[in-house]
């Protein structure tokens, strides 16, 4: 299966976007499944359904940090991080049109800014992991 599939197959177990994206490569990361659901579980809902940035660009940027040591407090190491969050950020833009979840809701199939679990959402959640994939974040 590749990443797309695994992230739409959690996504439709009932993970939010956010969880599904970043369980897709759990295998890549040195945290348990329990703890990448917790710690994505905010993000869901474009961050606790507030439908700001959608959860599956949040997502990304959770595997852009956990991707590899980042040193936060050396100003080369930071700028490199956020570049790699705007890209993947810009790239899923380009793909699905926003990266902010009500904009995202109400331009997919039977989009409501009520209910983030729609048909939409789960191809976002693919185009998600497909760029992480895409990008090499974790070779």
């Amino acid at each position: 299966m590749t990443r797309k599939e695994i992230a739409v197959g959690y996504f439709n177990e009932g993970y939010n976007c956010a969880q599904a994206v970043v369980l897709a490569f759990a295998d890549k990361l040195p945290f348990g499944e329990d703890e990448l659901k917790r710690i994505a579980a905010p993000f869901g809902g474009g961050m606790g359904r507030l439908r700001e940035v959608c959860g599956a660009v949040s997502g990304m940027v959770l595997l852009a940090g956990l991707s590899r040591e980042w040193d936060t407090l050396d100003h080369k190491s930071k700028n490199e991080l956020y570049a790699l969050e705007r890209k993947l950020a810009e790239e899923f833009r380009d793909r699905a049109g926003a990266i902010v979840c009500r904009e995202l809701l109400v331009s997919r199939p039977h989009g409501d800014v009520h209910n983030s679990q729609k048909p939409g959402c789960a191809e976002l959640v693919g185009t998600a992991a497909e760029i992480v994939e895409e990008n090499g974040l974790f070779g």
